[in-house]
């Protein structure tokens, strides 16, 4: 059984069973929280306080040799134990954000001041792009070398740009020998690290990492499993686990979508669309990337709602063209195959489809759409009809189209590249 500390007051143990899970830490205490309730006239009016302070739980299993520090872990519940021979009461806390290490001592150093300086992001995609720094191999007639350097060659990216002073691209390695099956395992752990100009809070390093992902997703869609995040302060490594949002990972290759290598491909998403605290048309980004919603009409809006941010700051469009034909004429590749009627008529199937959506909702009746181009004179246009069978095929044509815009905006008006193939679909 581990044993744990609240907060700081390492002269109070208390035993306790503790589960890692998926989303965090969940810890079983040997503990009476309804101590904390002050005696008031001699009385605890427990019903009436379930609210309780969060805390600071440090966990130390010397069975497992690992330390946990659990940050602001809350209250889940208590009981009390009852036909037992030694009674009792127990509490749940859980906790999303937590700290590791072999150490204990080391994670009793650790504050909530704002005392992160680097993060380093581990990913089996790191070595897939720029192969093995750590390893070396010979073979010859004779014998067949193995070298792991300890610190592997380091490619550094100078950021300098929203409180991220460079990145660190390389690996490690760990090894363990089997003396059973005589076999060594050997893993080399390819990593990226980010220093910050200014240290941050731990509660921080989800923006930093999710923005990471971001640019990972647009290189190499479903690619990114993050294996781990460690952080350093004040020149210490600690393992670090916080709730990050995961990606549909596919286990086999994926095409780069530019010809880029990583470090110039991350300059330049970190200097063209810098995530956090950015315009909106770059906060739609991982909507589409990164999730898209659960059904087709969503992200339509979504989609639509993408052009419309980014077109509206654009000063090169003339005032007489809608946005929406603006981006079939200019991002959408196979424009070149239709003529000049069937743009305008995809143009305002669109329009239409969008403002029925936004006015009357998403059930289109009997599979019918009343198409309305610009009024001549405030009167109605004769071009206007209604479209028949409006069905499932239909909608998902027009989406797509709007997808097509999104991510050549991205791509070739956002990055700069004309030459790209994003293999993800919506």
């Amino acid at each position: 059984m581990a044993v744990c500390y609240f907060d700081d007051k390492y002269e109070e143990k208390y035993d306790c069973q503790y589960e890692v899970k998926k989303d965090g830490i969940e810890i079983v205490v040997n503990y009476d929280i309804e101590d904390e309730i002050p005696v008031i006239n001699g009385m605890r009016t427990f019903y009436s306080n379930t609210e309780f302070k969060e805390r600071d739980i440090l966990i130390i299993d010397y069975q497992a040799k690992m330390s946990y520090l659990l940050k602001e872990a809350y209250y889940c519940g208590h009981s009390e134990l009852l036909g037992t021979p030694d009674g009792g009461y127990k509490t749940r806390f859980f906790s999303r954000y937590y700290f590791y290490d072999k150490d204990y001592e080391k994670l009793c150093d650790i504050t909530n001041d704002n005392n992160i300086n680097k993060i380093r992001i581990y990913s089996d995609i790191i070595n897939e792009l720029i192969g093995h720094p750590s390893l070396y191999k010979e073979k010859n007639k004779d014998e067949y070398i193995i070298k792991l350097k300890r610190n592997a060659e380091k490619k550094i990216i100078k950021i300098n740009k929203n409180n991220i002073k460079s990145l660190t691209i390389s690996d490690d390695w760990t090894s363990k020998h089997n003396h059973k099956d005589n076999e060594i395992d050997i893993k080399l752990n390819g990593y990226i690290e980010i220093e910050t100009e200014q240290c941050i809070n731990y509660k921080d390093v989800y923006n930093y990492v999710n923005e990471l992902t971001i640019y990972f997703q647009l290189l190499k869609p479903c690619k990114f499993n993050i294996n781990k995040i460690m952080v350093e302060i004040e020149k210490k490594y600690f393992g670090l686990c916080i709730p990050i949002k995961e990606i549909n990972y596919k286990n086999s290759y994926v095409e780069s979508s530019v010809n880029d290598d990583l470090s110039k491909f991350l300059l330049n998403c970190y200097n063209l669309i810098p995530y956090r605290n950015s315009k909106n048309e770059i906060r739609n980004i991982p909507y589409i990337i990164l999730e898209t919603s659960r059904n087709l009409e969503d992200n339509f809006l979504m989609f639509y709602r993408f052009i419309e941010c980014y077109y509206k700051q654009q000063t090169i469009i003339d005032i007489k063209t809608t946005f929406i034909k603006y981006s079939i004429e200019n991002n959408y590749k196979k424009v070149k195959k239709l003529e000049e009627n069937e743009i305008e008529n995809i143009v305002y199937q669109i329009i239409s489809l969008r403002n029925h959506y936004v006015h009357e909702g998403y059930y289109i009746k009997d599979k019918k759409l009343y198409i309305a181009y610009p009024k001549i004179n405030k009167k109605a246009n004769p071009k206007n009809y209604i479209a028949e069978n409006v069905d499932i095929d239909w909608i998902y044509e027009k989406t797509k189209i709007l997808y097509e815009i999104v991510i050549d905006i991205i791509f070739r008006n956002m990055l700069n590249y004309d030459n790209y193939k994003f293999n993800k679909h919506f």
